[in-house]
């Protein structure tokens, strides 16, 4: 005797069926398959927030996908890196960082992130020199002339920067510990009115961004000492590295960096998706081009250099600012 199958059973399994081959279709559509959200933890039109746009247009175009920048100032960028941290590791929400990712656990207390343990890299993206800078009309000739002086009067100059905690801030901590050199910290809110106390002569020196200063040196208001990295900016031949001028700052590698990174848990074919993406954009003509027009020096690479370029920042400016004292109220 043939059984008949019970009607409302039947459809159920339709149904299951349908359900099951969605979600397997689903859980296997290209990536991406919607806008990505990126965020910059940083007001827009700033250099982060522009160079950032750059990569996000270009890596759309490739991905074949919308890139939403999302802007997230605030907190010395931890609200954006926070909202990073706290997001689905599905690729749909990535960070567009930079030096502060490893930098900010050391500075803030009870930071609640950890670039190692709550990010997976995605990859380098540029990095740009930073010069040390006095005022045309300052006695001090160069590197020797400053770090003489400095030592001979202990406690008698200073230098600016454009907060604390700052790259700028960071790198003349650096050549202060390294060279033993006695110099007063005066920080500003941001590098423009520290710049112009300088050329002013407020203060007596300050390590900045080259995009910052380069047409100020150039029209004779700044006289450039030394440039960090290990061979001259390409749009500031003249000047020499702190190398050449017998100041070695290695730790430093470059000055400023930028980096992009997911949330932890992201799948590794989407964060090597991205990185292929980041890398095609970066290596593109178009983009140089850009770059080069900022004073920005193109990286790329893989994953993997990007976990190990923030694990050699991470432990230069940890002892920097350990050796400092440096600490900034949330």
């Amino acid at each position: 005797m043939k059984i008949q199958k019970h009607p409302v059973r039947l459809f159920q399994k339709i149904v299951c069926g349908i359900i099951f081959l969605f979600s397997f279709v689903n859980s296997n559509a290209a990536y991406p398959d919607h806008p990505i959200r990126l965020i910059i933890p940083y007001a827009a039109g700033g250099p982060t927030d522009i160079l950032g746009r750059i990569i996000g247009e270009k890596m759309a175009d490739i991905l074949k996908q919308s890139i939403v920048i999302d802007n997230r100032q605030g907190a010395g960028a931890n609200v954006g890196i926070m909202a990073v941290a706290k997001s689905p590791g599905d690729g749909y929400t990535i960070l567009f960082g930079d030096i502060n990712l490893v930098i900010n656990p050391f500075l803030y207390k009870n930071l609640s992130f950890d670039v190692q343990r709550d990010f997976s890299s995605v990859g380098l993206v540029a990095s740009a020199p930073l010069v040390l800078i006095v005022s045309q009309n300052s006695p001090l000739k160069n590197i020797n002339d400053l770090v003489s002086s400095v030592k001979s009067k202990p406690g008698v100059f200073n230098y600016g920067s454009a907060g604390a905690g700052n790259t700028t801030h960071l790198a003349m901590e650096l050549l202060k510990s390294k060279y033993g050199l006695d110099i007063a910290h005066v920080p500003y809110k941001g590098a423009t009115p520290a710049i112009n106390d300088l050329i002013a002569g407020h203060i007596d020196c300050m390590v900045v961004g080259l995009s910052a200063a380069k047409a100020l040196i150039e029209g004779g208001k700044l006289r450039a000492l030394a440039i960090t990295g290990d061979k001259r900016a390409v749009n500031l031949p003249s000047v020499v590295t702190f190398e050449q001028a017998g100041f070695p700052l290695p730790e430093m590698k470059i000055g400023s960096w930028w980096g992009v990174v997911a949330p932890k848990g992201t799948p590794s074919e989407v964060t090597q998706e991205l990185n292929n993406a980041l890398n095609a954009s970066i290596n593109s003509n178009e983009i140089k081009s850009k770059l080069r027009e900022l004073n920005i020096e193109p990286l790329g690479g893989t994953i993997g250099e990007l976990d190990r370029w923030m694990g050699n920042e991470i432990e230069t400016w940890s002892k920097v600012i350990k050796k400092a004292n440096i600490q900034i109220e949330p």
